[in-house]
C-alpha cells in the first residue's frame, strides 16, 4: 500500500497537547452528567492557565465551554515531569447527553497556552445512547428535511450578502467573507479535522425573526446535515466538526424564511487532506 518517511521533532514542538480519554473511540454515552475526561499540557517554557478558561469543550462543532482544570493525575506526572502543568494537567467536563439525539456525534477539545499557541486536541467519534431523550439539539438541528430539491430549485438566491467563516479553534480571529462565485456556490476551503463555524446570512429585518435551516445535496437529493455538525435555526449559524474520513467536497443548501419569503445560499466545503499522497508512488 505505498510507505512513507516521516519525522518526529518533539523537542521543538510549541503547541499544547493532551488527549480526551472519555469518551473513547467509537465510544458511548448516556445521562445527564456524563463526565468527559482528558488532560492537557503545554511545551516548556509555556504554560495552560490552571482555572482551565483556555481549554474548550466542543460538540458537533458547538464550544460549549471550558472543562474543570488543574487535577493531578499520577500517570501523566510521572510521565511528564518538568511541565509547567505536570502536577495538574487532567480535565473533566460535564456533558448533558439528553440534549442530543441518540447516534453518533462528534467531540474535541481545544487548547491555548499563556504564549498564544493554541491546537485541537482528541477529535474522535462517539455515541449517545439514551433510553428516554429530552431532545434540544434533536435530528431537526442537523437538518432533517422539510422540502423536496425541486422546490428549493424555485427558491431565489440570496446573491448579495456574504457569508463569514471562522476556521479551527481560536475564538479570537475576525471572521473571513466570502462570496457567491459565478457556479452559484460560496466555496469555502477547510483542512480535515479542522472544524468551521459559517454564519450565513445578515441579521434579520424588524418583525418577526427569521428561521434558517440547511441540508446536505447528495445526488440531487435534500439530505440531513452531517455526522458532527449543527445548525443554529435561530441565528444562522452552521458549525461543524469535520471527523476522521471526511475529505473532498461536500454541498450544501441553506433557507432563510422570514414572513412567507425564502432564500437560499449554496456553500460547497472542500476538506483538505493533511497529508497528501502521491498516487504515483503507491503504484510503485
Amino acid at each position: 500500500m505505498g510507505a512513507k518517511t516521516v519525522t518526529c521533532d518533539n523537542a521543538h514542538a510549541v503547541k499544547p497537547f493532551g488527549a480526551i480519554d472519555t469518551p473513547a473511540q467509537g465510544g458511548t454515552a448516556s445521562g445527564t452528567a456524563y463526565r468527559n475526561h482528558g488532560w492537557v499540557l503545554a511545551p516548556m517554557p509555556n504554560g495552560i492557565p490552571t482555572d482551565g478558561s483556555t481549554i474548550r469543550v466542543i460538540v458537533d462543532g458547538v464550544d460549549l465551554g471550558h472543562p474543570t482544570y488543574n487535577i493531578y493525575r499520577s500517570d501523566i506526572a510521572e510521565l511528564f515531569p518538568g511541565y509547567a502543568n505536570s502536577n495538574g494537567a487532567a480535565a473533566y467536563f460535564d456533558l448533558n447527553t439528553t440534549a442530543y439525539s441518540n447516534g453518533v456525534h462528534t467531540i474535541a477539545w481545544s487548547a491555548a497556552d499563556n504564549a498564544g499557541h493554541s491546537d485541537g486536541i482528541g477529535s474522535r467519534y462517539f455515541s449517545i445512547q439514551n433510553s428516554a431523550q429530552r431532545t434540544a439539539h434533536s435530528e431537526e438541528h442537523r437538518g432533517n428535511p422539510g422540502w423536496s430539491f425541486e422546490y428549493l430549485s424555485k427558491i431565489p438566491f440570496d446573491v448579495l450578502s456574504p457569508v463569514e467563516v471562522i476556521k479551527g479553534f481560536n475564538r479570537n480571529v475576525t471572521p473571513q467573507r466570502y462570496y457567491m462565485g459565478d457556479n452559484r456556490f460560496i466555496n469555502v476551503e477547510i483542512k480535515e479535522l479542522e472544524r468551521v463555524e459559517v454564519r450565513l446570512f445578515p441579521v434579520g429585518a424588524a418583525g418577526l425573526g427569521p428561521l434558517y435551516s440547511g441540508y446536505q445535496v447528495i445526488s440531487s437529493q435534500l439530505r440531513p446535515l452531517p455526522i458532527g455538525s449543527t445548525m443554529d435555526m435561530e441565528r444562522g449559524i452552521f458549525y461543524w466538526q469535520p471527523g476522521p474520513g471526511f475529505v473532498g467536497g461536500y454541498d450544501f443548501v441553506f433557507i432563510r424564511s422570514q414572513e412567507g419569503k425564502e432564500v437560499i445560499k449554496k456553500i460547497k466545503i472542500n476538506i483538505i487532506p493533511k497529508c497528501k499522497v502521491n498516487i504515483d508512488e503507491i503504484g510503485k
